[in-house]
């Protein structure tokens, strides 16, 4: 079925035929998620009285909490993007990157500005139910992952995938390299007191 609203590149809703189950594609970036989730809800097309979610996409892995084709189920989904940034090739010489949390003056601080949109949590009970069903599965693999991962010198890195819970780190940009992990990494931490691990990072 076409939505009004969709993504232009994924329009149509795809369901059952007796509509009990329904998949959507969002497309990438925060704004065609947002659209198309506002267009699914204001649609006539569907009763969402009694729905259940379920939100999938592909995503990158921290190197230090999983592997090439891990499937990672989160508690957290935290927008890392919704900090200050300074080229890092300008920051302070003290500094490991150039974020920095709203209202701050330097990295690992506790933002003293907040939106209300930098962390979501998601239904644990939930969570651990979808891994607990999930555990015994047995994921696919491929030749070109099990090279890519004979790249690292550590677990589980170098690991065939496995169903894992870790939290999830948010943005539009696709990024790389072991200083923004590490940073995105301390500001899940920190924006969760504590709670959250930096497992994936994801365009949600």
């Amino acid at each position: 079925m076409t939505v009004v609203g969709f993504s232009p590149i994924y329009p149509h809703a795809h369901c059952t035929e007796d509509f009990q189950i329904c998949q959507v594609t969002t497309g990438e970036s925060e704004i065609n998620a947002a659209s198309t989730i506002s267009s699914l809800y204001h649609s006539t097309l569907f009763d969402l009285t009694k729905t259940y979610f379920i939100i999938a996409g592909i995503a990158g892995i921290n190197p230090y909490q999983g592997t090439t084709g891990t499937a990672a189920f989160a508690r957290y989904a935290v927008q890392v993007a919704l900090q200050y940034e300074i080229d890092a090739r300008e920051i302070p010489s003290n500094w490991t990157t150039g974020y920095f949390a709203f209202g701050e003056f330097a990295p690992l601080e506790y933002p003293t500005t907040i939106y209300g949109t930098e962390v979501f949590e998601l239904n644990v009970n939930l969570r651990d139910r979808a891994i607990a069903l999930a555990a015994n599965v047995t994921l696919n693999d491929s030749s070109t992952a099990q090279a890519y991962r004979a790249m690292y010198d550590y677990a589980p890195a170098n690991q065939p995938p496995t169903i894992i819970a870790g939290d999830s780190a948010c943005s539009d940009v696709y990024y790389s390299g072991a200083l923004l992990s590490e940073a995105f990494g301390n500001f899940t931490y920190l924006i969760t007191n504590g709670t959250g691990v930096y497992a994936m990072t994801a365009q949600v």
